[in-house]
């Protein structure tokens, strides 16, 4: 496929990936972690985008905390592309930033914004979308989301409601958002694909810079102010975004700007996608044994079935009885909890950060 060499895109990686504990710590978080694949997820990440845009061009923004080993697993991308915030303040923040970083050369940069910890497997299709919706983002001054076709009614993704179609040359369908909605309830969920025009939020954006800044001149305009300080920043503007970061609210793009905004476009996204969220999410990529029970690591079962069995550390992991249960071990720790529990694991790491005596555990 040949390459847009203007297509610049950010992989972001500040997250601490708490519900994969006690694999993911704040130190490694599972972007950094062969989760699903050979590879680190954010390497996945990188490596799809480096099949349309030049290495020069793919950026990540991770925290300060994690940037050397970021570098370490990523040695193909200049040094100079690893942004390092103070500390995480959502997608909002992480985004005016890039934005504003890009623009001090040129507001014309169209940019791509993904998260790093998604599993696409059809990459040619991917990367079509992706430069499908850069050049509508340039075309239209949109701001573009990318939508997934929804496989069933998942309570656990936000919505992304397409109203009318563009009239576009491009292989890929665009249409205008009618709306935003947050995670349903399962009926709810029913109804939206029931329409045919729901799509799963996956939190990927492509957008031009100077359209993303506007954006946050109208609706954070106290941050916008900070952000126009990169400009005056010269080639170090670490202070600058220290300061910035000190006042930046912690909210998401979705509230703080794609939901108000009126020049917002979906890409219709007909690629298999998968966020990796959480244990449970696991068990349709790791191998399955006869009962139902995926596994990574030694273990050995005896009448158990449908269960996700992870084992990092030395020595085995065994299994007696269980039914969808998730089992997951390292050198230090053992987590054991039903599948439907898989989201609660942050509660757990919340708990274990919260005591002095368990904090280490988690960091």
């Amino acid at each position: 496929m040949d390459k847009n060499k203007n297509l610049n895109m950010c992989v972001m990686a500040g997250g601490s990936g708490e519900r994969f504990w006690p694999f993911s710590r704040s130190s490694r978080p599972k972007q950094l972690l062969n989760i699903v694949g050979e590879e680190s997820l954010i390497a996945q990440a990188v490596n799809r985008c480096a099949t349309f845009t030049p290495h020069n061009r793919i950026y990540i923004v991770t925290t300060k905390k994690q940037a050397e080993d970021t570098q370490k697993v990523l040695p193909e991308l200049p040094a100079e592309n690893i942004i390092a915030e103070p500390y995480g303040r959502n997608t909002a923040p992480c985004i005016g930033l890039i934005s504003a970083l890009l623009a001090v050369e040129n507001p014309d940069e169209i940019l791509g914004v993904i998260p790093a910890d998604h599993w696409i497997p059809d990459v040619d299709i991917y990367a079509r979308i992706m430069l499908d919706a850069a050049k509508v983002a340039g075309e239209h001054h949109a701001l573009v989301t990318i939508g997934i076709q929804p496989r069933g009614p998942e309570t656990g993704y936000g919505y992304i409601l397409a109203g009318e179609k563009l009239e576009s040359p491009h292989k890929t369908v665009f249409s205008k958002v009618e709306k935003f909605i947050e995670k349903p309830e399962k009926e709810r969920a029913e109804e939206l694909i029931a329409t045919g025009n729901a799509f799963w939020n996956a939190g990927m954006f492509v957008f031009r810079v100077g359209d993303m800044l506007e954006a946050f001149r109208k609706f954070m305009p106290e941050f916008y102010e900070n952000l126009k300080k990169i400009k005056d920043a010269g080639e170090n503007p670490e202070s600058i975004i220290n300061e910035i970061y000190d006042s930046a609210p912690s909210i998401s793009i979705d509230y703080a700007i794609m939901e108000k905004a009126d020049n917002v476009i979906v890409a219709h996204g007909e690629f298999n996608w998968d966020d990796v969220g959480s244990w449970s999410s696991v068990a349709s990529h790791w191998q399955k044994d006869e009962f139902g029970n995926s596994a990574k690591g030694d273990y050995v079962t005896v009448d158990s079935s449908n269960c996700v069995i992870g084992n990092e550390g030395d020595g085995i992991v065994g299994v007696i009885g269980m039914d969808n249960v998730i089992v997951v071990k390292t050198d230090d720790a053992v987590l054991v909890c039903p599948k439907n529990r898989a989201q609660d694991v942050k509660k757990l790491v919340q708990k274990l950060r919260s005591n002095e005596n368990t904090k280490k555990y988690v960091e």
